[in-house]
């Protein structure tokens, strides 16, 4: 594990969703009991390789910053119908070797049971806007879907466009699914292990009380060197990255959504 120096940058709080392989509203009093939502519709969007980071600088910086590590944990909270997730297996898959990438463990966890149902399905909508992103960093992508035809059918989903698409086997089976919350998975993370941890654009969606047991849970159970990756959208939350740098993190690429624990 590798640490720099602590940089900072002007905050940029522009932010043009991607609406790409699915884009849902829908009512979370329908599918939790937890209040948490801090409104009572939400829209989210997802997408592969979406455009709040670029790609192979961070990749490059986890490869460099766990280089000498055995075990790494990639858990995307929030995951949605596996975009995030997957962005990481197809960069690890695509471009590194077997016995390299084998060391990164993809998990992918979410409210809602229907989107964790099609993660674990294997099929996923996609774009070709979501074709044009991961053609940006992967060689070759077309080889690991296979066009199944009609897209999946998702309850309230207002993307068009898209075609439903059976992911790689050897892909997919680098991730692994579960229905669970944001607060709940932090408060399991293993403290003597490493972790990059994906929460991405939900944010602004929930409660300030919740948002800030999660970044105090996170703050303690993260071990010194893992990352939290968030994107553009969370940006918008009051004092979203000054707390962040409050609470035991600092920024090892200026312009880049993601922190490291110190």
């Amino acid at each position: 594990m590798n640490i720099l120096p602590l940089t900072s940058y002007k905050q940029n709080c522009n932010y043009n969703p991607n609406f790409t392989s699915c884009a849902k509203i829908y009512d979370p009093k329908k599918i939790t009991s937890l209040d948490i939502f801090a409104k009572d519709k939400v829209r989210t969007t997802t997408g592969p390789f979406r455009s709040d980071q670029n790609w192979n600088d961070i990749m490059k910086y986890i490869f460099w910053n766990f280089s000498g590590e055995k075990k790494v944990n990639i858990a995307c909270l929030a995951c949605s119908d596996s975009s995030e997730s997957l962005s990481y297996a197809l960069y690890l898959h695509s471009k590194t070797p077997k016995s390299y990438y084998k060391k990164f463990h993809i998990t992918g966890s979410d409210i809602d049971p229907e989107m964790i149902k099609i993660a674990k399905s294997g099929k996923m909508n996609l774009s070709l806007e979501d074709f044009t992103n991961m053609r940006k960093y992967i060689k070759d992508v077309q080889q690991y879907f296979k066009e199944c035809g009609a897209p999946v059918k998702i309850t309230n989903n207002v993307d068009s466009g898209a075609a439903s698409y059976k992911i790689a086997p050897e892909v997919h089976s680098m991730m692994k699914f579960k229905k669970s919350d944001i607060l709940t998975e932090v408060k399991h993370i293993n403290p003597d292990e490493y972790y990059v941890l994906n929460i991405k654009n939900v944010f602004p969606y929930l409660k300030t009380s919740y948002n800030n047991e999660v970044l105090e849970t996170m703050s303690k159970k993260l071990k010194s060197g893992s990352l939290f990756i968030y994107g553009k959208y969370d940006l918008l939350v009051p004092n979203f990255r000054i707390k962040l740098l409050n609470s035991g993190f600092f920024e090892p690429i200026p312009g880049e959504c993601f922190v490291q624990k110190i």
